[in-house]
């Protein structure tokens, strides 16, 4: 075996495993909104079939209202951990985001170091572990890092190797549960197209149709419930238009919101597109993303759109980055500094509850020591009835919220990044 061979799996090894035990620090803490409604809805209930988003568990929220949340391959592998285990411990959740942000991490270290020496490949590694959106989107209950490595695994077999039957089915099934992890990784697929198109390989291209196809399938059974109500029962709020989105996509991609950081990588990846500039891949990808996030922008302009939706786009990133390096061996301390100034900016708070839940679940059984039942309350009537209201998250009816804090003025802080507070009379 190469010893440069021999020095890239060490590289992913190392920062794989690194990455996924930093990212477990503090993974006892609550869940997030979104990963919050996720479990409730998709994994901790009774039928398997739930992490299809097909039945309403919360009587109070429509399903369609947070079908979005519903990341299919994920909530189905968690609750096959949670129909075996009965576990509703947070950090056994967190536990395939984490590895498989590792793996992403790993992944993409090994294969750059061999593609453009360890150096670069261990500088992209380190970008991608400290980049502030993967950090913090692969340390709850979502999916996004796993569509992330799913995607990679899928790009990286295009790249290598003769095609057979049985590495046709696994690339088929890579892409296609990339999507179902993550409708947007859908993008990878046209990526994916739209490069052997550019090659003009007809040989190619009649022999990959039938797993793109097969990949389709996947990723739209997967999805094909929570779009329709997405889609046709008007899940989404109205149309709304994002005017920095497309900026918003590139600053976060390259370190946002660290400034710092952003100005380092940036610098760095603008290098790297020179240096990558004969590479037809680069150009079928900036072509397709660009085209997607204009059709996003000023064509569709769903009320939810963010730029974490396309974080398995950071590996391709970390690729400019490593072909920058690899030609001026110099940035490499650019971009350590980059990770750096983005760990020290999330440090402050880095293993604190996302929102008061443990607080507010013990606030609860105090509450009831002296009241008859407790409810969601979602009118003003309600109100009326009420000994005490906790309010716990902050997609609340806010002029709901107000009324309350007008009608209980004694209050209690629940402290957590989104605080939470007990409303009494």
């Amino acid at each position: 075996m190469p010893a440069r061979f021999t020095k890239a799996i060490w590289v992913g090894i190392v920062l794989g495993v690194l990455t996924t035990a930093a990212y477990l620090i503090g993974a006892g803490r609550s869940f997030g909104y979104d990963a919050a409604a996720t479990f409730a809805s998709y994994v901790a209930t009774p039928n398997l079939i739930d992490a299809f988003a097909v039945h309403a568990v919360l009587p109070s929220i429509p399903l369609k209202t947070i079908a979005s949340n519903d990341h299919v391959f994920l909530s189905l592998m968690s609750h096959v951990i949670y129909s075996l285990t009965g576990s509703r411990s947070e950090v056994v959740y967190r536990l395939v985001p984490a590895v498989a942000a590792g793996g992403t991490v790993g992944l993409s270290a090994a294969a750059l170091s061999m593609r453009f020496g360890v150096l670069a490949g261990a500088s992209a590694g380190l970008f991608i572990a400290t980049n502030p959106i993967f950090v913090e989107n692969s340390r709850d209950l979502r999916g996004y890092s796993l569509a992330a490595l799913l995607a990679l695994a899928a790009s990286l077999m295009l790249i290598r190797g003769s095609w057979t039957r049985w590495r046709l089915a696994a690339y088929a099934a890579l892409l296609g549960l990339a999507i179902a992890t993550h409708v947007f990784a859908i993008v990878v697929l046209l990526v994916h197209v739209v490069w052997i198109g550019l090659r003009r390989s007809w040989p190619e291209l009649k022999q990959l149709a039938p797993a793109w196809i097969a990949a389709f399938v996947i990723g739209a059974a997967a999805n094909a419930n929570i779009e329709f109500m997405e889609l046709v029962q008007h899940g989404f709020p109205p149309s709304l238009y994002h005017p920095t989105f497309p900026r918003d996509v590139v600053l976060f991609l390259v370190g946002g919101p660290v400034v710092l950081a952003v100005g380092l990588w940036l610098s760095t990846v603008v290098l790297g597109l020179w240096a990558a500039r004969r590479e037809p891949w680069v150009w079928a990808a900036i072509a397709v993303v660009t085209v997607v996030v204009g059709v996003l922008w000023l064509v569709l302009q769903p009320a939810y759109l963010f730029p974490r939706f396309f974080i398995f786009l950071i590996p391709a990133v970390a690729y400019l980055m490593a072909a920058a390096v690899q030609r001026w061996k110099v940035l490499a301390p650019i971009v350590v500094a980059g990770a750096v100034a983005a760990v020290v900016a999330q440090a402050p708070g880095y293993t604190d509850d996302p929102l008061a839940l443990p607080q507010a679940a013990k606030a609860v059984q105090e509450v009831r020591a002296y009241t008859t039942d407790f409810k969601v309350v979602t009118s003003a009537e309600q109100l009326q009835g009420c000994t005490a209201v906790v309010v716990v998250s902050w997609n609340v009816d806010l002029a709901l919220r107000d009324l309350a804090a007008q009608e209980f003025p004694r209050r209690t802080a629940l402290p957590a990044y989104y605080p939470a507070v007990v409303l009494g009379r």
